[in-house]
């Protein structure tokens, strides 16, 4: 198990939005191999007396004295005009894509005032996972991640293990119209070889059943959404 809780590649840099945040997320911020700030995610940072090494937005949503403060400690600025065709988190996120991190995970990306935010941080994990980058979306409580399944026919599999407690809610959403060869672990409710459908409710509100589980799938992308019942 490792202090994200999904299993990934090697080590991991991190992106702070502007979204909820709750103090838990310090300990993945000292772990990672480099932060970013999107905007007013450069807030949170402050109030846990970390230093990003890059802060990026349009800043209509950040205190002009706090981007002046985090440059004059050497932190590199990045202003963006306010119209634009994409979030400052897609922005964050390219910047590491370029540096080829394998992993980045996205803190404050979810609650918050905005929805549509929340919603495009979801499907942008879909897009990252097929530029060879995997993106989660953790806060204290949730993480969510993303299996993509090998180019074409191939007849192999994708999957990743995952830990928590037993009774945390795991929940499996269809990005693609189909899903195939769906296979779990752990899980109270077992699948093998199943297809989920988008649209479909039947992956939600799952159960862990041990402190580590997994999941496989043969064709698609998946989102698989792990819950905590109580904050750890």
């Amino acid at each position: 198990m490792n202090i994200l809780g999904v299993e990934i590649k090697k080590g991991f840099a991190a992106v702070v939005a502007g979204g909820e945040t709750s103090g838990g997320e310090v300990n993945v911020l000292r772990s990672a191999l480099k932060v970013i700030a999107a905007d007013s995610g450069a807030s949170f940072l402050r109030r846990c007396g970390i230093v990003p090494s890059v802060l990026v937005g349009d800043f209509d949503s950040c205190d002009r004295e706090l981007v002046e403060d985090f440059r004059s400690r050497g932190v590199e600025v990045i202003e963006l005009m306010r119209d634009k065709d994409k979030t400052d988190t897609e922005v964050a996120l390219d910047l590491l894509l370029d540096e080829g991190f394998d992993t980045a995970v996205v803190l404050g990306a979810l609650g918050g005032g905005r929805p549509e935010h929340a919603l495009g941080n979801l499907f942008l994990i879909e897009k990252y996972s097929r530029c060879g980058m995997d993106v989660i979306l953790w806060s204290e409580r949730t993480r969510i991640f993303g299996i993509l399944a090998p180019p074409g026919r191939s007849g192999g599999s994708a999957g990743r293990k995952f830990w928590g407690n037993p009774g945390d809610w795991v929940s499996l959403f269809p990005v693609t119209s189909r899903v195939e060869g769906v296979t779990t672990s752990g899980l109270k409710f077992g699948l093998s070889g199943a297809t989920l459908s988008r649209g479909s409710t039947l992956g939600v509100s799952n159960e862990m059943v041990s402190e580590e589980a997994s999941c496989s799938i043969t064709g698609g992308f998946l989102l698989v959404v792990v819950t905590g019942k109580e904050f750890r």
